[in-house]
């Protein structure tokens, strides 16, 4: 599984020059625990997170013109949208980040945070078989399809793989958090 498949978008995201008040703000708005920063041509530049914001909150003399810049922990640790979920929990684990950024030709497309991997590790096979299965008759109109999952390894029944609309069902089957491989057997 890839970090697009779990990843929170769009992004909320904050400026150098914001200033902590307004992140904190937004921070308790959003329910986002880290906040990408991003300079004037939306480029990551930073992320600043609860604790950063804390931290200058409770500092012994407070600026009251802190911004973001001030806070925010730079060089940022940020992944690609095809990286793996187990590289991202990796780099999470250990440099105590609470968040990643996903990165794409230099533009945030996503955020995967501890809380996306926890409902990841959370998921059961009869989650993901109602999840799918839900997403297949949305798309349907009505249940054409059959699903039966096993290890996030899910089945679709009813359809073949050369069928036309085999590509969609697969499609919508991957984003699905915890399906892991999409077949159709034939019979």
């Amino acid at each position: 599984m890839h970090a697009r498949h779990i990843m929170s978008s769009p992004v909320t995201t904050v400026t150098e020059a914001t200033p902590i008040d307004e992140c904190l703000r937004i921070v308790e708005e959003s329910g986002f625990t880290v906040l990408p920063v991003v300079d004037d041509a939306h480029k990551l530049v930073g992320i600043v997170s609860e604790g950063d914001l804390l931290r200058e909150k409770f500092r012994r003399h407070p600026s009251p013109d802190a911004s973001a810049a001030e806070t925010m922990t730079s060089p940022v640790v940020a992944m690609r949208p095809d990286a793996d979920v187990s590289d991202l929990a990796s780099a999470m684990l250990r440099s105590g980040l609470r968040g990643i950024p996903i990165v794409q030709d230099h533009d945030i497309v996503g955020i995967v945070t501890r809380r996306d991997l926890i409902g990841l590790l959370a998921m059961d096979d009869s989650h993901i078989q109602r999840e799918v299965q839900h997403r297949l008759d949305v798309y349907a109109g009505a249940r054409r399809w059959t699903v039966e999952v096993l290890d996030g390894r899910v089945e679709v029944a009813g359809l073949t793989g050369d069928d036309p609309e085999a590509g969609v069902v697969t499609a919508l089957a991957e984003t699905v958090p915890g399906v892991t491989a999409v077949r159709f057997p034939q019979g």
